[in-house]
């Protein structure tokens, strides 16, 4: 039987550094046998400006009296943890299957579209509230979950190999982006038009292809498009003794195998730098 070892969020280490309180986005929900962490995806500032993240204590002031509060965002990843928990306990979980967490991420998505309907998208400061998510019941000897975006799953075996981790659905569209779409154009994130672009053309777009292979990617918006962006999966956890759930803020930290051991005896290490992330370990 798998146990839940931890569970944590943490906020971004510069604004800790100097006492300040930024808008976290992240939101998670982790009972005995479900879980769901969402990433509510990174606004511009009530100015309309794009928000890098901060890296000395100016730009970290600036960041905590420019971003949206409270922030769309956020509220997008609360909403689809909490009801994600909330639809998948109503289920019938005695015969639960992929089609049934593929229909539970739906109602979410539906759930999400109530705070953007009436709203005049700009795809600037008033884009789309949307998140990334990763979402699962852990059942008997299995585990039946969802993926979209940049927020995984990983599980691993007693030695720390890694046995499954979830699709980054968003890596066709990074890699045209950098490869391709920049190499022929002058792009620019800071540039508003640029911003609008991404949004506006790929993001949701399930036409958008390349070659023939799909170069846009997913957000839980609301929009029915969002649906085609939504991965499920059955995993057999016989030879599985950890599955963690985490968002891409935690991404550094799953790279190597010497650190993944690290912190599956340790998760705590992950307080010690690095951008909002949020964790979920579970231990047999």
């Amino acid at each position: 039987m798998f146990k839940l070892k931890f569970a944590k969020m943490y906020d971004n280490k510069i604004f800790e550094k100097y006492n300040l309180k930024p808008v976290a986005e992240d939101y998670y929900v982790a009972k005995e046998d479900m879980f769901c962490v969402a990433d509510g995806v990174t606004r511009d500032s009530i100015k309309g400006e794009a928000v890098p993240y901060p890296k000395n204590e100016e730009e970290a002031k600036e960041w905590v009296k420019t971003y949206p509060n409270p922030s769309g965002a956020y509220e997008s990843a609360k909403i689809c943890a909490s009801q994600f928990i909330k639809y998948l306990q109503e289920s019938d979980l005695q015969n639960i299957s992929r089609e049934t967490i593929l229909e539970i991420v739906k109602k979410v998505n539906k759930d999400i579209f109530k705070i953007n309907q009436n709203r005049e998208i700009d795809y600037l400061a008033n884009d789309y509230y949307g998140c990334v998510a990763v979402g699962g019941y852990i059942s008997s000897n299995m585990l039946y979950c969802f993926s979209i975006g940049d927020s995984h799953i990983m599980a691993l075996d007693e030695n720390g190999n890694i046995q499954f981790e979830t699709i980054n659905n968003h890596k066709p569209f990074e890699n045209y982006l950098e490869n391709v779409y920049s190499k022929q154009n002058q792009y620019d994130w800071n540039n508003p038009k640029d911003r609008i672009m991404v949004r506006r053309d790929y993001r949701n777009k399930p036409e958008m292809k390349y070659q023939g292979k799909d170069i846009s990617f997913g957000v839980l918006t609301g929009e029915k498009e969002a649906e085609y962006y939504i991965d499920t999966y059955a995993i057999d956890l016989t030879n599985i003794k950890y599955i963690c759930a985490y968002s891409d803020g935690c991404e550094p930290y799953f790279r190597e195998k010497s650190i993944i051991n690290k912190i599956l005896k340790e998760p705590e290490i992950i307080e010690r730098e690095g951008k909002e992330r949020t964790l979920i370990i579970y231990e047999r």
